[in-house]
């Protein structure tokens, strides 16, 4: 482990200091400006490297993010408390017989909302401008401008992306 990791490690054992980008930074997550970690810092395994966060992304308290391979998390992008992200899937004994294990890397594009304790699979793709409902599985690929929810979690609505772009500007 690199030194300003080791310091990244400590800082993050101290309440006052959790959920302060400038500690990411030290562990090795790209990130940019007006990007956050709130208290209850996330939980990351893996590689702080592998983590890229756009301008004003966001994770919140209770997140779990294994890290094998690049997680992106796009601009105006977040994951609400206790979302789920893996890029690995590692099944044991003879279940690797079944179930081949997996590193893929995870995209999540630009203005999207990942609700509430949802989980993204390894590999997953998912487009601008989505909403995933709290609780939902993403197992696939997600369009653009769409809402899903279940588990595993399917397309239930599409967007009004115009209607949202208007509101911004």
């Amino acid at each position: 482990m690199k030194f300003k990791e080791a310091i990244g490690k400590i800082l993050l054992s101290i309440p006052i200091i959790r959920g302060k980008q400038f500690v990411y930074e030290l562990l090795g997550v790209h990130a940019v400006d007006n990007c956050s970690f709130f208290m209850g810092y996330p939980t990351v395994i893996g590689d702080y490297h592998n983590l890229y966060m756009h301008e004003n992304s966001r994770i919140n308290r209770c997140c779990l993010i294994l890290a094998r391979t690049k997680i992106e998390i796009g601009d105006n992008s977040g994951l609400a408390y206790g979302v789920t992200v893996l890029t690995g899937a590692d099944p044991r004994n003879a279940l690797n017989k079944l179930y081949k294990p997996k590193n893929a890397p995870v995209i999540i594009g630009k203005n999207c909302w990942i609700g509430a304790n949802s989980t993204i699979l390894p590999g997953v793709t998912i487009g601008d401008y989505c909403i995933v409902a709290a609780g939902s599985v993403v197992t696939k690929d997600v369009p653009s401008g769409v809402l899903v929810a279940g588990n595993p979690a399917v397309v239930k609505k599409k967007l009004d992306i115009d209607s949202m772009l208007e509101f911004n500007h």
